[in-house]
Parts: C-alpha cells; sequence; structure tokens
C-alpha cells in the first residue's frame, strides 16, 4: 500500500526510539483519518514519510507538554499540522479546544528543534 520503511526510518534515528510510539500511534492515526486524511491507515507505520514526519512532531510536542488529555493531544495535532502546512501563524489564527498561547509556542519550539 506504500513504500514507507520502517526499519529504514528507525535505523536513520527520525524517530524517537527509546518510546513505544505505538502508544501514541492510534490515537493521532484515528485524528488524521477523521480529518480527511485517507493516507494514513491504522497500522503503526502505515504511513507515507511525510506523514511520519508529522506523526514524530507530534509525539515530540506531546512530550514538550506532557499532554495528558485527549482535548489536548487533539489540539496539539492540529497544532503541529498548522505549524508544518500553514507557515506557523500566530496562536490567534486558529481555533483551538485547550491549548494556550504558551503551549502553542512550546509546540513550535519542539518541532523546530
Amino acid at each position: 500500500m506504500n513504500n514507507f520503511d520502517l526499519k529504514k526510518y528507525l535505523a536513520e534515528g527520525r524517530l524517537l526510539k527509546e518510546d513505544n510510539l505505538k502508544d501514541y500511534w492510534s490515537e493521532w492515526a484515528a485524528g488524521e483519518r477523521e480529518a480527511g486524511n485517507d493516507s494514513v491507515g491504522v497500522e503503526f507505520g502505515d504511513a507515507s514519510d511525510e506523514g511520519m514526519g508529522t506523526f514524530k512532531d507530534y509525539v515530540k510536542a506531546v512530550k514538550a507538554l506532557n499532554a495528558d488529555s485527549k482535548e489536548l493531544r487533539n489540539d496539539i495535532a492540529t497544532a503541529v499540522s498548522v505549524i508544518i502546512y500553514d507557515g506557523g501563524g500566530d496562536f490567534e489564527d486558529y481555533d483551538f479546544d485547550v491549548l494556550t498561547a504558551d503551549q502553542f509556542t512550546k509546540v513550535k519550539n519542539a518541532i523546530n528543534a
């Protein structure tokens, strides 16, 4: 279905190896599919290279904010996408349920690190 090589991706250090990334996948991937991203599958790693890059940034941002609620993780997923694909913009340009301006800045910093 896709040509993503997870072993190569891991070997290159492009994922955070110390984490069980599968724990983050199901919720993130479900949100991506709900938003209409049909290039993300149910199984861990079933995404394009670009999708896996976005997923990696999502995980970094979740960790940076120690996001412990589904609402915050959903907002983080949205923030990561708008930062990457909409050029970042300002916090006020977007509608979030619980993410604050300071948290938005932390997300930017985490994915640009």
